[in-house]
C-alpha cells in the first residue's frame, strides 16, 4: 500500500510541476517589459501628439490632436491592438485607424490636407516584441507633405498608471533617413 500512495504523490507532484511550468510560459508571453504592437503605436501617437501644433475650435478651446494610423503595404492593424490604442489615448488624442491612406485626406480642399486638421501616420511592419524596438513611419500633413522617420521605442515597465493614460513605452530616439 505505501508504494501506491507514494506513486500517487509522485504523479500529483509531476502534474503540479507541469501546471506551474505552463503558467510560467503564459506569463512570458505577456511580459510587461517588452514593447508589443499596442505599446508601440501608443508611444508613436504620444510622440506625434507632442509634436503636433494645437488646433482650436470656434470658441478658442484646444481640441485633442487628430491622428490617423494606417498600416503600410496593404496590411491591417489588429482590431484588438486598435482597441487598446484607442482606450490608452482617449484622454489626450483622437486616434482613427484607416485601411487605406486615401481615406485620410480631404480631396475637397486645396492641397488635400489630412482630414480634421490632423496628421496621418503610415506605419511600417510591427516589430517583434522586445524591450526596445525600431519602428518606421511616414508622417503626412497632406497628400504631398510627407516626412519619413525611424523611431526607437523602449519599454517602461515601471509605469503604474492603471487607467492606461500613460503609455507603457516611450519614444527614446527619432531619426530621419
Amino acid at each position: 500500500m505505501p508504494c501506491k500512495v507514494r506513486s500517487a504523490q509522485l504523479v500529483a507532484a509531476a502534474l503540479l510541476t507541469a501546471f506551474a511550468v505552463a503558467a510560467c510560459d503564459g506569463d512570458e508571453a505577456v511580459a510587461t517589459d517588452v514593447v508589443g504592437s499596442a505599446d508601440a503605436i501608443t508611444a508613436v501617437v504620444a510622440w506625434q501628439a507632442d509634436e503636433q501644433e494645437p488646433v482650436l475650435d470656434d470658441n478658442g478651446e484646444e481640441l485633442l490632436p487628430v491622428i490617423f494610423v494606417v498600416a503600410d503595404i496593404g496590411a491591417t492593424i489588429d482590431v484588438g491592438v486598435q482597441a487598446d490604442v484607442a482606450a490608452a489615448t482617449a484622454d489626450w488624442a483622437t486616434v482613427r485607424f484607416a485601411d487605406d491612406v486615401t481615406d485620410t485626406f480631404n480631396a475637397a480642399l486645396d492641397g488635400e490636407p489630412v482630414r480634421d486638421d490632423g496628421v496621418m501616420l503610415l506605419v511600417g511592419p510591427m516589430p517583434d516584441p522586445a524591450q526596445s524596438v525600431e519602428f518606421a513611419l511616414v508622417r503626412y500633413r497632406s497628400v504631398d507633405d510627407a516626412e519619413s522617420f525611424t523611431l526607437e521605442i523602449t519599454s517602461d515597465p515601471t509605469t503604474t498608471d492603471t487607467d492606461n493614460s500613460t503609455p507603457n513605452a516611450s519614444v527614446t530616439s527619432v531619426t530621419q533617413p
